[in-house]
């Protein structure tokens, strides 16, 4: 189908069907530049062992390999809300950081929005004291394959504060970042670049306790998973690690990585990523 095609029905009718609602109405986007939302694959896999629970850590990325930003906007702005506000997307004509008409002065590069698109909603997430949107990636832990049955109750979905982490082309953090602040503006990530979880922060982690040693577990993580935001492929959001759970000598458990889904570049398969 193409998503283009169609015209945006009002924000206000589209707010009054509530945040669980993915819209079939689709925006107009002639000239817009969609973002490809990519997983990259989990890296940093730790199994930590406290309070007789066993959890699985590990760092977790999303990059954009499109085109055109994943820009999303709060709407009311935030200094308007209290916990929660609209989420909307903007598809934009370019990658530049003003949007024309707002841009300073001497600054020739610009984007106009072409469609926007209800994509959820932000919540105010006190522990890390900025805002989170939902329903950006799926953790699970499976056993056979990465669809196989999804082991006990790991399967998880989590919220992200969207930024432009570091670069897809030279794993670096860059200071021309444009979108670098979950407290006050938009959110999202450029085109090229990644924005990245470290597994030692809050929701990086998935429950093993109980679990049985195996070789044939697979940490899968999805981005995107509920088709939330538009973008221009759909089929490549997800990435996987395999990985064994065993006793080591000294009679604990360890995990060890023994394969991961194929990935076309350095930075989409997790090496040497800088973190946040």
């Amino acid at each position: 189908m193409d998503l283009r095609r169609f015209t945006l029905l009002p924000l206000a009718l589209l707010a009054l069907l509530g945040a669980n609602w993915v819209p079939t109405v689709r925006a107009t986007a002639a000239g817009g530049l969609y973002p490809d939302l990519r997983t990259v694959v989990p890296t940093q896999l730790q199994l930590v062992n406290a309070q007789q629970r066993e959890t699985l850590r590990f760092s977790n990325g999303v990059a954009n390999t499109g085109p055109g930003p994943w820009a999303v906007r709060p709407e009311p702005p935030v200094r308007d809300a209290t916990t929660t506000t609209t989420a909307v997307q903007e598809v934009r004509d370019s990658g530049a950081r003003y949007r024309c008409g707002a841009q300073p002065q001497r600054i020739t590069e610009c984007y106009n929005v072409v469609s926007e698109h209800i994509a959820g909603t932000f919540v105010f997430h006190p522990a890390h004291n900025h805002w989170h949107i939902g329903d950006v990636a799926l953790f699970e832990i499976r056993k056979g394959g990465p669809s196989g049955a999804i082991v006990g109750p790991n399967s998880i979905k989590t919220t992200f504060c969207l930024i432009d982490w570091y670069k897809l082309d030279d794993n670096a953090p860059r200071p021309e970042r444009t979108f670098q602040d979950c407290a006050t503006s938009f959110q999202g990530v450029s085109a090229g670049w990644v924005d990245q979880y470290h597994q030692a922060l809050e929701g990086q982690s998935l429950d093993l306790t109980g679990v049985p040693d195996a070789d044939d577990y697979y940490l899968v993580s999805t981005s995107n998973f509920a088709h939330r935001f538009l973008e221009s492929d759909y089929a490549n959001n997800t990435a996987w690690v395999r990985f064994r759970l065993y006793r080591g000598s000294n009679g604990n458990r360890k995990v060890e990585v023994t394969a991961r889904s194929p990935c076309e570049s350095p930075s989409l398969c997790g090496e040497q990523t800088p973190n946040r």
